[in-house]
């Protein structure tokens, strides 16, 4: 089974790439653009470095995309009340609507896509999803472990 979930997770990943862009598209967004939005609504304000991380990006160039978000009515920079050397971006009102209406189509997609599953497949399905995520995430903060099952030399 390990084989199988493997391949229908790279799948809905696939998928999931393949809809954040044409998400982005319509939204006349670049996919970081879409993710620092969704980020946001999720995660509430953060601060630039938090969202280049997010989005796998340099400061620079986040700041860029953060500029056209602004320029676009979408997001804003805001005094951080805990650290005064730094500013926080929030959504603006405009911007959150857009991104719930980005999240309530996502929503309902997911909802079609299950339609008519037994309840108790969709909590299984939801506890086995939430352990690989964390995996992942456990896995993608371990540069080092993952170097070393990959034969790799550890990137400096």
């Amino acid at each position: 089974m390990d084989g199988a979930l493997a391949e229908r997770l790279r799948e809905l990943v696939a998928a999931s790439d393949a809809y954040r862009q044409t998400a982005a598209r319509l939204l006349r967004l670049g996919v970081p653009e879409t993710t620092i939005l969704v980020t946001l609504l999720h995660d509430g304000p953060q601060r630039p470095t938090a969202l280049a991380r997010r989005v796998g990006v340099t400061p620079a160039t986040v700041t860029a995309q953060l500029d056209r978000l602004e320029l676009a009515g979408h997001v804003v920079r805001q005094a951080n009340p805990r650290d005064r050397r730094s500013v926080l971006v929030a959504l603006t009102p405009p911007g959150r609507a857009l991104v719930e209406r980005l999240s309530a189509v996502f929503a309902r997609d997911v909802a079609t896509g299950s339609a008519g599953d037994d309840p108790a497949i969709g909590a299984a399905v939801d506890r086995i999803l939430g352990g690989v995520a964390r995996q992942l995430q456990d896995r993608a903060r371990d540069e080092h472990g993952m170097g070393h099952d990959l034969g790799l030399s550890p990137v400096k």
